[in-house]
């Protein structure tokens, strides 16, 4: 048994079939579908008249040419003598080709006689070459005895054929039977022509009927619908001003009066709306105008009570350093007294000590470790009163490009020695600012000097310079801002509060004295500018300094208050 391989067919989806058929044929109007609906019916009861007049008539015909083949066939059987029917056949003979030459619709005329098998055919004449057989059922022949007619249709060819075989009478009694073949085609003829009348009236009815229709429809119903759907889709847009003019007394009419009152409520309750809007949007307004009024103070109070905040700790911070820097240099003082000169005398005596040639090479080292460890003392009394007795600043006009790359040529020993990888981006054209350029290498050498020390592995040393935006507590006037980042250990939250205390330090126990970031604050506040600072444990740390840009046109080199730098 072999299995049936053939691929399955995959069902249509039905919805998706309907929205293929939505988006290939445009949507059909009400008046269109009324108009067909009634086509429709009126074209289907007109083929079903048709049909059934057709039918009727044609049944009409049959009966019509039956009953006339059937008179006919009794009318050869009564010319027939009563007696001696063999011995009179060149009669019937001509009687039946008289027959067939006087009535062109038959076509064959047999008469028989019953034998004791079946039939005998006496006398037979057609029109045709080939005469069709008769053959009869014994049912049939029976029925011919009871003197009952027979009748049938046949198609011989194209061509259709009523058969009527009437008993055939001697006196009385049936003894055989006379056979007529008739043909149809007047008939079928007849027929055919009131079918094509009944075709082409169908037509001009269902033409006239949709001309009628759509002319009265659109007058009556499809004229005030569309009126009534132009005034919907103006007030769907917005148009409430929209009107379905409608002068019909019957359902239409009386709908779009309906509309139209329906949309002068609408016209009213939007008035209604806008108005209650404007105000609502009139108290928002003011609510607003009054919030921002309210705010607007607050954050002014806010920023003052800020700016009387910091101005506070500034202050309160700058006395506790001054205090520690008064005590700092009246201690620097005293040391610089009793340490200063007792280190004079040791350090004369040891160089006296080393021009004797007499001392062996190792008595030399050992003084000259001697020697450095007391120059580092010295170096150490000298930073403390440095720090203490700074000068005031002589300011100048100085380039800040020039000053950092003259720093960065003579640290490149270092940044080699630390497998330090150094970043620089200097924005050209910057304008000068006003500054003591020692002061100012000092300050960048400070803070190179950390982010070295931050980064004991190596790592990267950035440096960048840009012109900014004033601060917002400097005013006008234009800045620029110098920031040197590094990527090393990082500072605490803690640590970043107290890095720029004088004496605090995060380095290891003789590595800092913990004035180097106090030294650099120092400096940057007597240019008039600012620090800042942004850290991440184990990341690195940012350092950014803000100076104010000169703005004058003629310049006192030697006689330049620190005040001038802004504007």
């Amino acid at each position: 048994m072999e299995t049936d391989k053939s691929t399955p067919v995959i069902p249509l989806s039905i919805p998706w079939v309907r929205s293929l058929i939505r988006q290939r044929i445009p949507p059909i109007g009400l008046k269109t579908k009324i108009t067909f609906l009634i086509i429709l019916i009126v074209v289907g009861v007109l083929l079903l008249a048709s049909y059934l007049d057709y039918h009727f008539a044609k049944k009409d015909q049959i009966d019509l040419y039956l009953n006339r083949d059937i008179l006919i066939a009794k009318q050869i059987d009564a010319s027939i003598p009563d007696r001696a029917i063999r011995e009179d056949l060149p009669r019937i003979e001509d009687e039946v080709e008289e027959w067939l030459l006087s009535r062109s619709f038959l076509m064959e005329i047999d008469v028989f006689l019953f034998s004791a098998k079946d039939l005998e055919i006496i006398v037979s004449r057609s029109r045709e070459i080939h005469q069709t057989s008769l053959v009869l059922s014994k049912d049939q022949i029976n029925r011919l005895k009871k003197d009952k007619d027979l009748s049938s249709l046949h198609d011989v060819g194209e061509e259709k054929w009523l058969e009527v075989i009437v008993p055939l009478h001697l006196g009385t009694k049936a003894v055989g039977g006379i056979r007529l073949a008739s043909s149809l085609d007047e008939a079928q003829s007849f027929l055919n022509k009131k079918r094509n009348r009944a075709i082409i009236l169908t037509f001009f009815s269902s033409l006239v009927i949709l001309i009628t229709l759509t002319i009265l429809f659109g007058r009556l119903v499809g004229n005030p619908i569309q009126r009534l759907v132009e005034a919907m889709s103006r007030a769907e847009k917005g148009d409430l001003e929209a009107e379905a003019q409608i002068q019909s007394e019957d359902e239409l009419g009386k709908l779009g009066r309906n509309f139209n009152r329906m949309l002068g409520t609408i016209r009213e309750t939007h008035e209604q709306n806008i108005e209650l809007i404007r105000q609502v949007n009139q108290f928002n307004e003011e609510l607003t105008r009054r919030i921002e009024a309210a705010t607007s103070e607050l954050a002014k109070r806010n920023e003052e009570l800020k700016l009387l905040n910091e101005a506070l700790f500034a202050s309160q911070r700058q006395l506790s350093q001054s205090e520690k820097l008064a005590a700092v240099g009246q201690a620097t003082a005293e040391v610089g007294h009793h340490i200063g000169t007792p280190l004079n005398s040791i350090s004369g005596y040891i160089q006296l000590i080393l021009q004797d040639g007499k001392l062996l090479p190792k008595d030399q080292d050992r003084l000259k470790i001697i020697e450095s460890q007391l120059d580092k003392i010295a170096d150490w009394v000298n930073n403390l009163l440095s720090f203490t007795r700074q000068p005031k600043p002589q300011l100048k006009s100085l380039d800040v490009n020039d000053v950092l790359e003259e720093l960065i040529h003579l640290s490149e020993p270092w940044f080699l020695a630390r497998n330090v990888k150094l970043s620089t981006h200097l924005s050209p054209g910057l304008p000068p600012v006003l500054g003591d350029s020692t002061h100012i290498q000092t300050l960048f050498l400070n803070l190179i000097t950390n982010a070295l020390d931050a980064m004991p592995q190596g790592g990267v040393l950035t440096i960048e310079t840009q012109q900014v935006s004033p601060p917002l507590s400097s005013g006008d006037g234009r800045w620029l801002e110098i920031s040197i980042a590094d990527t090393g250990i990082g500072i605490t939250e803690e640590s970043r509060k107290r890095i720029f205390d004088p004496f605090f330090t995060t380095k290891k126990m003789g590595e800092g004295t913990g004035l180097g970031l106090a030294i650099c604050e120092k400096i940057i506040k007597e240019h008039s500018g600012t620090i800042k600072v942004r850290s991440e444990v184990g990341k690195g740390s940012t350092f950014s300094i803000s100076i104010p840009v000169f703005e004058g046109s003629e310049l006192d080199e030697q006689n330049i208050n620190p005040s001038l730098g802004r504007r």
